[in-house]
C-alpha cells in the first residue's frame, strides 16, 4: 500500500487532500458539494479519469456514512422514489457515453444552467414546483441526474434543483440527497469497474481520502447546526451559482 502513496508524490497527496477537506466540508454544511468541488480541483494534481476514480470510491463511503446518520431511512426512500427511478434508468445510458461525451461541454451546459435555476429562484422567491408535476418531473429530474453522475459524478445540482423547488427542509433535503447520492455512487463504482477507470490501486487511495473528507464533512455539520431555515436556503442557492459559474469557468479558461 505504502507504495501506492509513494508514486503520487508529496505535491499530490497534499492536493487530494486539500480537495477532500474542502469538498467533506461543502457536503456537510450543504449536504451536498464534495463530487463538484473536487472535480473542480483534483484535475490539478491527478488526471479526469483517475479523479472519477476516486470520487466514485471516496462518495460511496460517504454517502452511507451521511444517510444512516441523518435518520429517516424509510420516509426517505418512500419520498424519492421518482428520483430513484430515474437514476436507476439514467446511470447505465451515462456510462455507456463515459468515454465518448465531451466533458467540457457538458459541464458549460450544466453550469449555465444551474446559474439559471438560481437567478430564477432568487427573482421569483415563491416560485415552487406545482404538486401535480412533482412525480414527472422526479422522474425526469433522476434520468438526467443518473446521466451527469456516471458522466462527471456530479449529479447533485439537478437533484437539488429539484428538491429545493418542492420547498424540503434541510432535515429532508440533507438525508434525501445521502440516499440519492448513495444509490448513483453505488452504480458509478460497478460501472467505473467495468469499464476499467476504478482498479484496486485507486480503490486504495480513494478510501484514504475519506479521512480528509470525513474532518471536514464533521466541520461542516457543525456550522450548519447554526443556521436558520431562511439562511439555509440562500446559502444553498449561492453555493450552486458558484458551482455553477466554476464549472463554466473551467470551460471557457
Amino acid at each position: 500500500m505504502s507504495e501506492v502513496f509513494t508514486a503520487l508524490g508529496g505535491g499530490t497527496l497534499l492536493g487530494l487532500a486539500i480537495a477532500y477537506l474542502v469538498g467533506g466540508f461543502a457536503k456537510g454544511a450543504l449536504g451536498f458539494g464534495l463530487p463538484l468541488v473536487t472535480i473542480s480541483i483534483l484535475p490539478y494534481f491527478v488526471t479526469i479519469d483517475m479523479a472519477l476514480a476516486l470520487n466514485a470510491a471516496t462518495l460511496l463511503v460517504m454517502n452511507i456514512g451521511q444517510f444512516l446518520q441523518a435518520g429517516r431511512m424509510v420516509d426517505t426512500v418512500r419520498g424519492n422514489l421518482p428520483l430513484l427511478g430515474g437514476l436507476v434508468l439514467g446511470i447505465p445510458v451515462g456510462a455507456a457515453l463515459v468515454n465518448s461525451v465531451d466533458r467540457d461541454q457538458l459541464g458549460l451546459i450544466l453550469g449555465v444552467f444551474v446559474m439559471l435555476f438560481v437567478v430564477v429562484s432568487v427573482a421569483t422567491p415563491r416560485f415552487r414546483i406545482p404538486p401535480g408535476w412533482a412525480t414527472p418531473l422526479g422522474w425526469a429530474a433522476g434520468f438526467v441526474a443518473g446521466i451527469l453522475g456516471a458522466l462527471t459524478t456530479a449529479n447533485g445540482p439537478v437533484l437539488i434543483m429539484y428538491l429545493v423547488g418542492l420547498d424540503v427542509p434541510r432535515a429532508v433535503l440533507v438525508p434525501s440527497l445521502a440516499w440519492l447520492f448513495l444509490v448513483t455512487g453505488a452504480f458509478n463504482v460497478v460501472a467505473y469497474w467495468s469499464i476499467g477507470i476504478l482498479d484496486g490501486e485507486r480503490l486504495i487511495i480513494g478510501l484514504a481520502c475519506i479521512v480528509p473528507a470525513a474532518v471536514g464533512m464533521t466541520t461542516g455539520n457543525w456550522l450548519a447546526g447554526r443556521l436558520s431555515a431562511t439562511l439555509f436556503r440562500r446559502v444553498v442557492l449561492g453555493v450552486l451559482f458558484v458551482l455553477g459559474a466554476n464549472l463554466v469557468r473551467r470551460t471557457i479558461f
